[in-house]
C-alpha cells in the first residue's frame, strides 16, 4: 500500500520517561523504522510543545505535530489524551495513530495501534493507582486500549497479561519483542572490570542491579540475596545504576531494614550508554530480583555484555534469557541467594552460561520488530 500516512507518538522521548523503557522503545523502534526507510509511509511524529528536544538519534524523515501538556506530562497524557488527542491529531492527517503507551484518543477517525509494556498498575493498584487521578486516567485508557485496532505486545507474557486481564482477543494481539539498541557495544571484561573499580572505588568483584526502585522491583530481595554472598565475600559490593528520582525511597527503606553496612551498597546514579555498558560488562552478574517483567531489556543488555543474569523466573524474563542465566522461584525464599552463591563461587558455571548469551541476544531484533510493526500498520490501513 502507497502514501500510508502514520502518526507516531514520540512524546516520551523528551519526558522524564526518555532513559527508561517506553523511552527506549521509541528511540530504538524509529532508528530501526528510518535504517528500514520505507518510501511507502509518511510519518508524523507526536511531541510536547515547551519541553526539551528529543534526542538526536536516528528517525524516519518526518513531520512534527507539536503538542501542549502540563508539566508532568505521564500524568497528564492519562487524564488528558482521551479529551485532547481528537481535537490534536486531525492536524497530521494520519491514516493511522501508534500510541506507545495508554494515551488513546477518546473519539478516532482512523485506526489506532497500541504498544502494552505490561499491566503493572492492575498487578499493583495500591503503587500505581494509589491516587485519584491515577485511577480515573488509567480506567479511561484501559476502557479505550480494550476498542484499539492492534495491540503491540513486547512479550508473549505481556500477551498473555492483556488477553486475560482486559479480555482483548488474541486475534488483536502481535508479540513483537524489543531488542538491545545496535549501538550498544560492551567493553572486554578485564579493561571494564578495571574502569568500574577505580571509577567507583570498588575494593574487589561487584555484582550489578540496573532499573527503578518501585515496588515490584523487589529491593527487598535484591538487597536479601546480596547480604548472604556478602556475608561469605565481605569485599564484594553491590553497584545498583538507576535514575535517583522519587522512587529512591523504596531503595532507602530497603536498605535501612536491611542491616548493610552503607559502604558495600554502590549508587551510581543514572549512568549513560557507554558507562552502562562498562558497568554490565565488569560486572560478576546481574542480580534482577524483578516480580514481573514485561520484557526485560535489562537482563538482555547484560547478556549482550557476555554477563550472567540471576533472576526470578517470572514475567518476561525466560522468554529473554533461557538458558543463559539462573532462573529461580520466586516462592522459595533462599533460592535468589543461593543461585547469586552458585555464579560467584563458580567460575565454570559463568563461563558456561556467558557462552549461551550470544544466541539468546541473536534472537530479538530491532529490525525485524520494525518489519513486523509496518506489517501491522499496512494490514489495518
Amino acid at each position: 500500500m502507497e502514501g500510508m500516512r502514520v502518526v507516531f507518538d514520540a512524546r516520551h522521548l523528551q519526558t522524564v520517561s526518555r532513559t527508561r523503557g517506553i523511552g527506549r522503545y521509541s528511540r530504538d523502534l524509529l532508528a530501526a523504522l528510518a535504517r528500514r526507510h520505507d518510501p511507502g509511509i509518511e510519518w508524523t511524529l507526536l511531541r510536547l510543545r515547551g519541553f526539551p528536544p528529543a534526542d538526536p538519534s536516528l528517525l524516519p524523515p518526518h513531520r512534527d505535530l507539536r503538542v501542549i501538556r502540563p508539566r508532568r506530562p505521564e500524568l497528564a497524557m492519562l487524564a488528558l489524551d482521551a479529551a485532547m488527542l481528537p481535537l490534536e491529531l486531525p492536524f497530521a492527517r494520519g491514516d493511522l495513530y501508534h500510541s506507545v503507551q495508554l494515551g488513546l484518543p477518546g473519539v478516532r477517525r482512523g485506526p489506532v495501534v497500541l504498544t502494552m509494556h505490561d499491566l503493572a498498575p492492575l498487578r499493583w493498584p495500591e503503587h500505581y493507582l494509589r491516587r485519584p487521578h491515577a485511577r480515573a486516567g488509567h480506567a479511561i485508557q484501559y476502557s479505550l486500549a480494550k476498542r484499539a485496532d492492534a495491540i503491540i505486545a513486547v512479550s508473549h507474557a505481556t500477551a498473555d497479561d492483556v488477553q486475560a486481564r482486559l479480555r482483548i482477543p488474541a486475534s488483536r494481539i502481535h508479540v513483537i519483542p524489543e531488542a538491545v539498541d545496535p549501538s550498544f557495544t560492551a567493553p572486554p571484561r578485564a579493561e571494564a572490570e578495571a574502569a568500574m573499580r577505580e571509577r567507583f572505588g570498588l575494593p574487589g568483584r561487584y555484582v550489578l542491579y540496573v532499573g527503578q526502585f518501585d515496588p515490584r522491583k523487589n529491593m527487598a530481595g535484591l538487597l536479601a540475596a546480596f547480604a548472604a554472598a556478602q556475608g561469605r565475600e565481605p569485599s564484594l559490593r553491590l553497584v545498583i545504576s538507576g535514575a535517583l528520582g522519587g522512587l529512591t525511597r523504596y531503595l532507602d527503606a530497603a536498605l535501612a531494614r536491611s542491616g548493610l553496612d552503607p559502604t558495600s551498597v554502590v549508587l551510581a546514579g543514572f549512568a549513560d550508554d557507554a558507562t552502562l555498558a562498562a558497568l554490565f560488562a565488569g560486572a560478576e552478574c546481574l542480580l534482577h530480583p524483578a516480580l514481573h517483567e514485561g520484557f526485560g531489556l535489562t537482563p538482555l543488555e547484560s547478556l549482550a555484555a557476555g554477563t550472567p543474569v540471576v533472576a526470578y523466573d517470572v514475567g518476561a524474563v525466560r522468554e529473554v534469557v533461557g538458558d543463559a542465566g539462573l532462573l529461580v522461584d520466586p516462592g522459595a525464599p533462599s533460592s535468589l541467594p543461593d543461585a547469586l552463591l552458585s555464579v560467584l563461587e563458580s567460575a565454570q558455571l559463568r563461563a558456561r552460561l556467558a557462552e549461551r548469551a550470544p544466541e539468546r541476544v541473536r534472537s530479538f531484533s530491532w529490525d525485524r520488530a520494525a518489519a513486523q510493526t509496518v506489517a501491522v500498520y499496512r494490514a489495518l490501513a
